[in-house]
């Protein structure tokens, strides 16, 4: 009973619309319970489903951060990119030096793109598509691991600094995985949520993201 349980509480935890459902009480718990033993073949009875579901709306488990996320979810402004790349490289003395350059290419004023994601062994730019070839050149061959094209951004501005903010990125995620989407990269600066993804699953990711902004 107990793996039953916490399997049922992550699933309801990770679906938005569920959680907002039984909490203003939208949704028949035993309706519930046969959909998550269909969709999740369960090897459980459905009065276990139903019993684990109760404890759920009966134990508070709903985290107290949650309405604090709806909120800025609901104030929240989405935008969208298109046609980006990104281009992956090895964290090293001489791509350190070179990345300076890129500032001199990028018209910032202009609309263009320009990000830098780094970790511990390599480091990510993403920028536009039409800029892909001549920042190709300015770093070492040896140092390009992998270069991705059709690339898209969403951005979601908030209203607050959302770095103090726990569960707003779950949130997000569990959302577009729900809905078969992967994020290629992430980032949160302050009040902005930055998300990559394939241009093949952007405009589902907008609809996906714009349907929480709306909820």
């Amino acid at each position: 009973m107990t793996n039953i349980q916490a399997t049922v509480f992550r699933l309801i935890d990770n679906n938005m619309a569920v959680r907002k459902m039984l909490r203003e009480e939208l949704i028949n718990t035993r309706a519930l319970a046969r959909k998550f033993l269909k969709d999740y073949d369960l090897k459980c009875s459905l009065d276990a489903v139903i019993s684990a579901i109760r404890r759920y709306e009966s134990s508070g488990t709903e985290k107290d951060y949650l309405p604090t996320v709806y909120r800025l979810l609901k104030q929240a402004r989405l935008l969208s990119r298109m046609k980006l790349s990104s281009l992956l490289l090895r964290k090293s003395s001489s791509t350190r030096e070179k990345l300076p350059e890129l500032f001199s290419m990028v018209d910032f004023e202009g609309g263009d793109t320009l990000r830098i994601f780094e970790v511990t062994k390599y480091i990510k730019i993403i920028i536009d598509e039409k800029l892909l070839p001549v920042v190709k050149k300015i770093f070492m061959e040896k140092d390009i691991v992998l270069t991705e094209t059709k690339l898209s951004e969403l951005s979601i501005l908030y209203d607050a600094d959302i770095t103090k903010i726990p569960g707003l990125f779950a949130t997000l995620s569990s959302e577009l995985a729900a809905n078969n989407i992967s994020i290629v990269d992430s980032m949160i600066c302050y009040n902005e949520h930055i998300i990559i993804v394939s241009e093949k699953d952007s405009k589902l990711a907008f609809d996906v993201i714009f349907s929480l902004l709306h909820h």
